[in-house]
C-alpha cells in the first residue's frame, strides 16, 4: 500500500543529491510534503469509501479582520473539504521548531473562529520540536516545548505527523548522500489511519 509514497521520496531524494542551490533545495523539500499529504488524504478517503467527487483540496485564503475594516489573507498548504465543508487543515513542513509551530498554533486559532468543527494538522518531514515526536510513531509524551505552548490554546487540537525517524540535524542534511534517512511504512500507515479517522464523520 505503501509502496507509491516511498517511490516519491527515494525518487525526490535522489534529485536532491544533484542539487546544490539552497532556493532549490527548499523547493523541492517542499514540494515533496505536499505532494505527500495531498496523496495520503485522497487514499485515506478512498479506503474509507468516500467518494472522489466529494473531496476537494485547495488553498482558499480567507479573510482575518478586526473592527476597523483591516483585513489579512490566511490559508494553510491543504485545505480538506467534504462536501463543501472545511474538515481538515493540514500545514506541511519540511520540518517545524518551536517558533513555527507557534505560529501555527496562531493560525489554527484564528481560522478556527469561523470553522469550529475544523480539525489540524501538522506535517513534517522531519522534526525539531524535541521530546519523542521523531523517535516514537504515534509520539505519546509530545515535547515539554510544545506542550507549554498548547496549554495556552486550550480549544485546539493539533495532530503533528513526523514522516522521517531522528531529530533534524543542521550539520547533517539528508539532501546530502551520506545523511540519507530511509521512510519507514510505520510512520506512513500511522498518517493515513490519522487521515481515516478524521475524515470517516464525513461518511
Amino acid at each position: 500500500m505503501f509502496d507509491k509514497f516511498i517511490k516519491i521520496y527515494e525518487r525526490t531524494i535522489r534529485k536532491m543529491w544533484r542539487v546544490h542551490a539552497g532556493g532549490a533545495l527548499r523547493s523541492l523539500k517542499g514540494t515533496l510534503v505536499e505532494t505527500m499529504a495531498e496523496e495520503m488524504v485522497s487514499l485515506a478517503w478512498k479506503n474509507i469509501g468516500g467518494k472522489p467527487s466529494r473531496i476537494k483540496i485547495n488553498k482558499t485564503k480567507y479573510p482575518i479582520s478586526d473592527d476597523k475594516g483591516n483585513v489579512y489573507k490566511l490559508s494553510q498548504d491543504k485545505q480538506i473539504y467534504i462536501d463543501n465543508k472545511f474538515a481538515l487543515s493540514i500545514e506541511c513542513k519540511a520540518y517545524a521548531e518551536v517558533a513555527m509551530y507557534k505560529r501555527i498554533l496562531v493560525d489554527a486559532l484564528l481560522l478556527k473562529k469561523d470553522f469550529p468543527k475544523m480539525k489540524f494538522c501538522l506535517f513534517q518531514l522531519e522534526s525539531m520540536l524535541g521530546g519523542d515526536y521523531s523517535t516514537v510513531v504515534d509520539h505519546p509524551k509530545g515535547s515539554p516545548s510544545v506542550k507549554a505552548l498548547e496549554y495556552h490554546f486550550p480549544n485546539l487540537d493539533i495532530e503533528i505527523i513526523t514522516l522521517l525517524d531522528g531529530e533534524r540535524n543542521i550539520k547533517k542534511e539528508i539532501h546530502k548522500r551520506k545523511f540519507y534517512k530511509p521512510l519507514r511504512p510505520e510512520r506512513l500507515e500511522y498518517a493515513v489511519k490519522y487521515f481515516e479517522n478524521t475524515l470517516e464523520e464525513y461518511l
